[in-house]
Parts: structure tokens; C-alpha cells; sequence
């Protein structure tokens, strides 16, 4: 990716004191995977006094070079009513698509200018790139709840699926042909094609959250099973017992991790890998704490440890092999970059590092201060040499921090103030950064 070329694309709310308050961030791996992982804790100050009308909502969407150049900030239409979005947008072509407050916006990558735009719905809850189409899904939680294909180019409707009463359960997962799982509120598991809406099959299985793809199949976990499913015709494929009554799925590394999402105080949580294809369990970690999954890279599996200990684990996702532990506060809802000579990471409570571990023995190779907190729920990226991470504003109304750092040594290559704070993760793609927009909205203080 030539360095001049790469770009980081973001969506910014313009208003930090407008977001939902009072929300916690979830920690990785006890709420579920990435494809089915509850959003990132919101920040925002409540309004003080009685309840008026909202205040003015801002939103743009801003191309930013790997070089810390603003090519160019496109203004986004809020809605001061609707429900926020995380979702992040999607790059098809020379269009990068962006949610805002229930509506899709296509801009050009090449100057920033709109293109189109398609109202969905109060509310995005994804978007799911198949071919040169957009799967757009709307008001998930909700009697009105629908799958729309868009066509990337001009946002014209190719098709639209109406789904069943009471929306669905959870987050969905995308399949590697072209289908999107989901698990309907009924007790319904069903895969529907992108291409062109059509349901492929459907099961009546008691409802649960726990849900993701990987190796041709849907996997799906309840009641201390996990179970395989063909995602072209749902045939059961296999069935795996002894697993959390209420488990999580991750997929990464090539394998379905299952934690348990019941877990609380000090008790164990246990990593089992369960390989998607057969579901053989490939192996068992369990340090005796609570166990997060956390990411992957050609270096091996990254967890974290939060009660009663707090450590940072590196696996041989193979064997399930410790490589090397550290004795750090990961920074709560982080996620590591993984490559093959370091794990970058966040890492501190009330001082917060960006830090660079070896990836043979966990030393630290380089450490740089934090001035201003990171995002929560955001992942350390990588665009060519360069690492990158968004911060937050050290107070309401300043501009949140883009921050660039040479891999090799950590030194600061750029900085870049976005208008408003932004909430990634950002999605990584040949030659750009995609970070989802912030969709802050207005909240009321309540009585204590």
C-alpha cells in the first residue's frame, strides 16, 4: 500500500456531550463476537435542567491521508431524534457507504462528494458488502425490522426483505458465500443470500445470541452445545456438548472460541477452541481467571485477564501453547494488533501506553504516553508502517486526536484533530481506513 495513497476515512458526531450516558463499555469476549459483539459503551454528558429541545447535531464524514493530510470533511444530515449507529461504512469500489441516523449515504472516495442517499428507517443496525450491492439492515430491534439490498453505485433498491415480528436477537454473521445468519427474537435461525434477499433455509431452534460462521458452516451455541450447521442447506453437521450454558462465540485465528458470558466475580473462564469445520475441540486454556479473547495475528492469540489478576497472554492458536504472559492492565475494551514481530497494544488504568511487546517473549520494544484516553471498543489499526489510533477529546468541544506512530520505533509520525469525537473501530481495506461515524444523541439528566 503506497504511503501516499493510503487514506483513513472517518464519520464524526460534532457533539461529545450528546451521546448516550451512562452506558458501560463491554469487555471483549463476554458479550460475543465480533460479528455478534454488543456495540461499544457510548460517552456524553447528560443536559442539565429540564428536558428542551435537542441542541444541533453535526456529523461528517473525513478522508485523512497515512501522510496526516485532511483531503476532504463531508457533512453528514443528523437526525436529533434517532437512536445511534456504530456501524461502521463500507468501501465498494469508488464509493465509501455511510450510516447516519437511520440513512445510507454514498460518497466519492476521490473528492468527498455525495453521491446518494436512501432512508431506511429510524435506525442502521449493519451493512454487509456482497459483489457491487449493500445489505442494509434497519431497525433490528423493532416489529418493522428489514434486510435491503442497495446498489453501491447509485443506492437504487435491488430487493428488500421484510423480517419476522420482533426483530432479531443479537448481532448476524456473514458467511463466506454470500449468506447472513441471523437468529429471530421467535425462535427462528435462518440464512438469507445477499445477492438477492431470498431466504436459503430456516430452523426453529430455542432463541439465543450466541452466533457466528466460519468453514461453510453456521455456528450456533445454547444450553451448553454448540452445533454446525451447513449454511447452504442448514443441515446439522455436528454437535459439540460440555461447553457454558450461555456461551460466546469469537472466530479468529481459524478457530470458534467459546467463553462463557455468565460469568462473574472471580470465577473461571476457560477458552475452548473448537476447530469450525468438524467441531473437534482443538484444545482447552484455562489460567484459572476470567479469560477475554481479544484478537489475532501471525504472531499468535492475544487474551487478557481481568479479575483476579490482570495479564496479558499470547497462545499458540495450534496448540493452545502459552507463548508468554505480562503482568498489564489492558485497557478496557481495546483490541491489539497482532502481527508477526510485536503486539501493540493499550495498555494502563489512569496512565495509558501505547506499547509494542515483542512477539517472542513479550518485552517491551517501545512505549509512548497517552495524552488523551483512546477510544473504547476501538482497535489498535496498521496502515503500511504505521500504527494508528484514535483518541478521544481531553474535553467536550475539542477535537479528537488521529494519531499516527512508526511501527518499528513508536515515534509519532502525525497527528490530526478530528472535528468531533469518533467512534471506530475502523475497518481496514487497500489503501484506506473506514472508521464507523460517532451518532451522538441527546440525553437528559435524571433525578439521582
Amino acid at each position: 500500500m503506497a504511503l501516499d495513497k493510503a487514506r483513513v476515512l472517518l464519520a464524526a458526531g460534532s457533539v461529545l456531550a450528546l451521546a448516550a450516558c451512562g452506558s458501560a463499555p463491554a469487555r471483549p469476549g463476554q458479550t460475543g463476537p465480533a460479528a455478534t459483539r454488543a456495540p461499544a459503551g457510548t460517552h456524553g454528558t447528560p443536559a442539565l435542567g429540564s428536558c428542551g429541545p435537542p441542541p444541533p447535531r453535526h456529523a461528517w464524514a473525513v478522508d485523512v491521508t497515512t501522510a496526516g493530510r485532511i483531503l476532504w470533511k463531508t457533512p453528514l444530515a443528523t437526525r436529533n431524534t434517532s437512536i445511534p449507529s456504530t456501524v461502521q461504512p463500507v468501501a465498494v469500489g469508488p464509493v465509501a457507504l455511510f450510516a447516519q441516523d437511520g440513512v445510507v449515504r454514498g460518497i466519492g472516495l476521490a473528492d468527498g462528494h455525495p453521491l446518494w442517499s436512501w432512508a431506511g428507517g429510524q435506525s442502521v443496525y449493519g451493512m454487509w458488502r456482497w459483489g457491487g450491492l449493500v445489505a442494509v439492515l434497519t431497525d433490528q430491534v423493532s416489529t418493522h425490522s428489514r434486510l435491503t439490498g442497495l446498489d453501491a453505485a447509485t443506492g437504487a433498491v435491488r430487493w428488500s426483505l421484510r423480517l419476522p415480528a420482533r426483530g432479531l436477537l443479537g448481532g448476524q454473521a456473514a458467511t463466506a458465500d454470500g449468506g447472513l445468519a441471523m437468529a429471530v427474537t421467535s425462535g427462528v435461525l435462518q440464512v438469507v443470500n445477499l445477492a438477492d434477499g431470498r431466504v436459503r433455509w430456516q430452523r426453529r431452534l430455542p432463541a439465543s445470541p450466541a452466533l457466528a460462521a466460519a468453514g461453510g458452516l453456521v455456528i450456533y451455541g445454547l444450553n451448553g452445545r454448540l452445533a454446525g450447521y451447513d449454511d447452504r442447506a442448514g443441515r446439522p453437521r455436528w454437535t459439540v456438548p460440555g461447553l457454558p450454558q450461555d456461551p460466546v462465540i469469537q472466530v479468529t485465528a481459524g478457530l470458534a472460541l467459546v467463553t462463557n458470558n455468565e460469568t462473574r466475580g472471580t470465577a473461571p473462564n476457560p477458552v475452548t477452541a473448537v476447530v469450525p469445520a468438524t467441531g473437534r475441540i482443538a484444545w482447552r486454556f484455562n489460567s484459572g481467571e476470567q479469560l477475554n479473547v481479544l484478537s489475532a495475528g501471525p504472531a499468535g492469540l492475544a487474551l487478557d485477564s481481568y479479575t483476579p489478576g490482570r495479564r496479558l497472554y499470547l497462545l499458540d492458536p495450534r496448540t493452545g501453547r502459552l507463548r508468554w504472559q505480562a503482568a498489564t492492565f489492558v485497557a478496557e475494551g481495546t483490541i491489539p494488533l497482532v502481527t508477526r514481530t510485536a503486539v501493540v497494544v493499550v495498555e494502563g488504568l489512569q496512565t495509558v501506553r501505547l506499547v509494542a511487546r515483542d512477539a517472542a517473549d513479550g518485552r517491551v520494544r517501545w512505549q509512548d504516553l497517552l495524552t488523551e484516553p483512546p477510544v473504547e471498543g476501538g482497535p489498535v489499526g496498521q496502515a503500511g508502517p504505521l500504527i494508528v489510533l484514535q483518541g478521544e477529546p481531553g474535553r467536550s468541544g475539542r477535537p479528537a486526536p488521529l494519531a499516527a506512530y512508526q511501527a518499528a520505533t513508536g515515534r509519532l509520525a502525525w497527528r490530526a484533530g478530528m472535528p468531533a469525537f469518533v467512534q471506530p473501530p475502523p475497518v481496514l481495506l487497500p489503501g484506506a481506513v473506514l472508521v464507523q461515524p460517532g451518532d451522538p444523541v441527546y440525553a437528559c439528566a435524571t433525578a439521582g
